[in-house]
């Protein structure tokens, strides 16, 4: 009993107030709409805006394939797309605006997101959409359906359960019968730097093509978007294991790309100068992590996008937090900025040691600043000056430089 959408609403009750609609991340393996980051009394209160939030089934329980009836895949999404169903009917009722939907979430919840700007189910149900450090071309975010079986076989395999692919009825029977706790801890398997086991898949009803063909067709939502990425994107991804060498990163990147790719990989991102310095090579590993994994897809996107005209604005996070727990050479990594847009600072139940970033009041120009823009429906109107990014001009809003 885990799908619940949470609405928190200013007082007094508005009258057709802007409405967000947050998707949270976690490689769609993990995660909870509920977490202390994503607070939802601060920018409820200082934006005057109904703030949403949503569960969705993750992992094995949201997103497990076997090409039957039974388990069609892509539960979690279906789950999302139900959601912002009820939002879309019901919002009203809690003073909020149907038709100012703005649908926002990071990494697994901005490849989500991304999804529902594609998929011709849900993209009738919102407005415009934020994606931060995600896109629907992540590598890790899409798996096509053979590879979707063959992990949910593996599952079964590791849980004691049938595991032939001629006999999937019995597969699904067995599993049924498995204690979801078990389930969770045996869907890992062996998966490369940044992969999930369990995340969504064509399926010919929530999605119907692949992200990169609804992309070349322009079958997508001609709405305004907002997205972009952080400088560190890579680094929590590598700073957990610091003596894994760049080398091994690379072969570990992505088990499918061939030594050639490899080969070219190691030299567009190794310092010549100083190829065996080890700090070097861990700022690189983040850096090709990061590209890898999300900041040139969420460019890709934004080109595409851009080429048919719609209204991209981009930012790129370089901010350090004043109150950053995390040691001062990892920087700004991925999902940093989710405490600004939340606006966590303001929160006086929150204390964290400072750590050399930016001073208190650098913290708060900046909390102030991404609030009230990611609250905007016009963020081309910003007095600090935006431009929109576009294919042949590129114009990108530097929070933090």
């Amino acid at each position: 009993d885990c799908l619940y959408i949470n609405v928190v609403a200013p007082k007094p009750r508005p009258k057709s107030a802007a409405v967000m609609v947050w998707i949270f991340g976690g490689g769609f393996y993990s995660g909870s709409a509920t977490l202390d980051i994503y607070d939802h009394k601060i920018l409820v209160s200082e934006e005057n805006i109904i703030l949403v939030s949503m569960q969705y089934r993750l992992a094995s329980l949201g997103f497990l394939y076997f090409d039957s009836s039974e388990v069609p895949g892509n539960a979690g999404m279906f789950d999302q797309l139900m959601a912002l169903q009820w939002i879309h009917d019901n919002i009203h009722n809690f003073g909020g605006n149907p038709n100012n939907v703005t649908l926002f979430g990071e990494s697994a919840g901005a490849v989500a997101v991304s999804l529902h700007l594609l998929s011709p189910l849900s993209r009738n149900l919102f407005s415009q959409a934020i994606m931060q450090s995600g896109s629907p071309t992540v590598p890790w975010g899409i798996i096509s359906r053979e590879e979707s079986v063959l992990r949910g076989l593996r599952l079964a395999e590791a849980v004691n359960c049938p595991h032939n692919k001629t006999e999937i009825h019995l597969v699904i029977e067995c599993l049924k019968t498995k204690n979801a706790t078990d389930l969770v801890y045996n869907e890992w398997g062996t998966l490369g730097i940044c992969e999930f086991p369990f995340v969504p898949l064509i399926d010919g009803a929530f999605l119907d093509e692949t992200p990169h063909k609804s992309l070349a067709a322009k079958n997508f939502k001609k709405t305004n978007i907002l997205m972009g990425s952080n400088t560190e994107e890579g680094r929590r991804r590598t700073c957990t294991s610091p003596e894994k060498s760049f080398l091994q990163g690379v072969r570990e990147l992505n088990p499918y790309v061939n030594n050639v790719a490899r080969q070219a990989i190691i030299f567009e991102y190794t310092d010549w100068l100083n190829p065996d310095d080890p700090i070097k090579n861990r700022d690189a590993l983040d850096k090709m992590v990061g590209d890898y994994h999300f900041t040139c897809n969420v460019n890709e996107f934004a080109h595409r996008y851009a080429e048919t005209g719609n209204n991209v604005y981009m930012y790129y996070f370089k901010y350090r937090s004043a109150n950053n727990p995390w040691p001062s050479w990892t920087g700004v990594m991925h999902a940093d900025e989710i405490n600004y847009v939340f606006g966590e600072p303001l929160n006086p139940g929150i204390e964290l040691p400072p750590s050399g970033g930016g001073t208190q009041q650098e913290d708060d120009e900046v909390l102030g600043q991404l609030r009230q823009d990611w609250v905007s429906t016009t963020w081309f109107t910003r007095s600090q000056g935006g431009v929109w990014f576009t294919r042949s001009q590129g114009g990108v809003w530097s929070i933090g430089s």
